[in-house]
């Protein structure tokens, strides 16, 4: 199966892409751990040269081309390319698409790295970079002009995990000629397809839920043919020189296979713990698409299939015991034993960290969900001096 969109999502995961090694007939992939390519001639490495074939594995290798078709098919686009993280995909992209005197419009809190990327490194080329609440559909359209080249989103925000409504944004780009390109790392195809939604490009950090694992880096873009191709060559390949290595690949397209039971899991683990961290006395608000409190609950139901990923976010009190929001947030992360206190997040392991206005967000990991719980209740026990009120 190398493109058949009549097999369900779960199939699409396992068999896209993938077929036995023609020479030995194995069935899993191997890695083809080479820099080049032998040609039979010299007027087949000419051929090979001019139609992409293998050449150099910086432009194409066998494990990539297998990821990529996997991507494509997963999220209803009609090519991909992968890169060396997610950061990767996303200059390449960038850079392939604008010039000098181009305007661009990018949703507000979008990835920290993303913002920097947009509003230093375009800036001295030459290139406008208006910042929007995205959140607000309207607040693109009123900055939109002749020259927006494209509107680039995330949705779930991070950390906020505030939604940004992907079929309005790209009805009212598409309307000015303006591409949209949609982050959607922390939906994946199993949450959200923003390309079904109207996006023209969608990108991902590989490194995350697509992986799973949290051993390797990997960046992902995925759309139509002429806009892939305009990222592959010359901006990814020559300019940013971005690929993805072959082991790198095969360990992506492994955790792949196990993603609709992995996203399940961690979203289902998530609900439960937003719901009991809504219930603690010393939380004032819990950010979580899926529950009903949050304020977008319904785009999350049309757009997410009702599903609201693996991340929470929650702010603790002022005051609690004494302690401002800060020490007290610090105290009771420096508090947890189960829960890891790291960046990144998609993993087995359960992360957790801190963002400058006292934001605590969890990457739900794949361990016990009750256990989750209970390494953040007897967290809370310790700043809140009391044994009766966190109760799973």
């Amino acid at each position: 199966m190398n493109n058949n969109n009549n097999y369900d999502l779960e199939t699409k995961l396992i068999h896209g892409g993938h077929k036995p090694d023609p020479a030995t007939g194995a069935l899993a992939t191997p890695i083809y751990q080479t820099a080049t390519f032998a040609a039979k001639t010299v007027e087949h490495f000419e051929e090979l040269c001019q139609t992409w074939g293998y050449v150099y594995t910086r432009e194409c290798n066998p494990n990539l081309s297998e990821l990529e078709i996997k991507l494509s098919i997963l999220e209803g686009g009609e090519n991909a390319i992968v890169s060396t993280s997610g950061m990767g995909a996303i200059a390449s992209t960038v850079l392939a698409l604008v010039k000098s005197g181009d305007h661009v419009i990018c949703s507000d809190g979008v990835f920290s790295h993303t913002k920097i990327l947009m509003g230093e490194l375009l800036t001295k080329f030459g290139v406008e970079v208006t910042f929007v609440d995205a959140v607000v559909p309207d607040n693109i359209r009123k900055e939109l002009k002749e020259n927006t080249k494209f509107v680039y989103i995330e949705s779930p925000l991070n950390p906020t995990l505030d939604l940004v409504d992907i079929k309005s944004i790209s009805e009212i780009a598409h309307a000015n000629k303006s591409l949209v390109i949609v982050d959607s790392t922390f939906g994946t195809p199993i949450i959200q397809q923003p390309i079904k939604l109207g996006a023209d490009l969608v990108i991902h950090s590989l490194t995350k839920f697509m992986n799973g694992h949290g051993d390797t880096l990997g960046g992902a873009v995925i759309g139509s043919k002429e806009l892939i191709e305009l990222v592959r060559w010359p901006s990814l390949c020559c300019f940013t020189g971005a690929s993805l290595s072959p082991m790198n690949a095969w360990l992506i397209t492994r955790g792949l296979k196990t993603l609709d039971m992995r996203m399940k899991r961690h979203c289902e683990s998530a609900l439960q713990i937003a719901s009991f961290l809504e219930s603690q006395d010393c939380v004032e608000i819990v950010k979580y698409p899926a529950l009903k409190s949050h304020p977008q609950h319904e785009l999350c139901k049309s757009q997410m299939n009702g599903l609201g990923g693996g991340i929470v976010s929650f702010k603790l009190i002022d005051g609690i015991n004494g302690f401002t929001r800060d020490e007290a947030s610090r105290k009771l992360m420096n508090s947890l034993e189960l829960v890891t206190i790291a960046t990144s997040l998609g993993e087995e392991h359960t992360l957790v960290q801190m963002n400058g206005e006292n934001l605590i967000r969890i990457a739900v990991g794949l361990e016990s969900v009750q256990d989750i719980i209970n390494d953040f209740i007897q967290a809370i026990q310790k700043i809140e001096g009391s044994f009766e009120k966190s109760e799973a």
